[in-house]
């Protein structure tokens, strides 16, 4: 079963209105292009549940970025972000990549942030946007 399919699989699994999936689904992508490790997952729970959309189904979008595809979307990101904000950076990588050089790496700059958030909510509007109706139109007619 490829990546594809299990998406399909999960969000089928959600006892919920195929709107409110849709809507947590579409959250947790977006949250997912967002530079803020380690909280993506808590604001995703806390957002769904105020808004009242899907918890399940925003954990999943969030894990979408995942540990595979991070590098190369957060370089992406970075990038796009670093020319929409006119940011002269230089970014070298460290040879040797340790929890606090990423750490530094990410925060050690204002402007890596800044570049980071504005290149996410670039990529990240879109992709939710595909996101939402790619989940509704699965859970609506049950094809793809």
């Amino acid at each position: 079963m490829n990546a594809f399919e299990k998406i399909k699989l999960r969000l089928r699994q959600i006892k919920a209105s195929p709107e409110k999936i849709s809507k947590g689904y579409a959250l947790g992508v977006f949250l997912g292009t967002t530079p803020f490790i380690g909280t993506k997952v808590f604001i995703a729970l806390g957002l769904t549940s105020f808004l009242k959309w899907n918890k399940i189904a925003s954990v999943i979008g969030v894990y979408h970025i995942n540990i595979l595809t991070a590098p190369a979307f957060y370089s992406a990101a970075f990038f796009v972000g670093k020319y929409v904000t006119r940011t002269n950076l230089e970014v070298s990588i460290p040879r040797k990549l340790s929890f606090h050089e990423v750490f530094s790496l990410f925060l050690g700059t204002p402007e890596v942030l800044v570049s980071l958030i504005a290149g996410g909510l670039i990529l990240g509007i879109p992709m939710a946007a595909a996101a939402y109706y790619f989940s509704y139109k699965i859970l609506r007619n049950n094809t793809v």
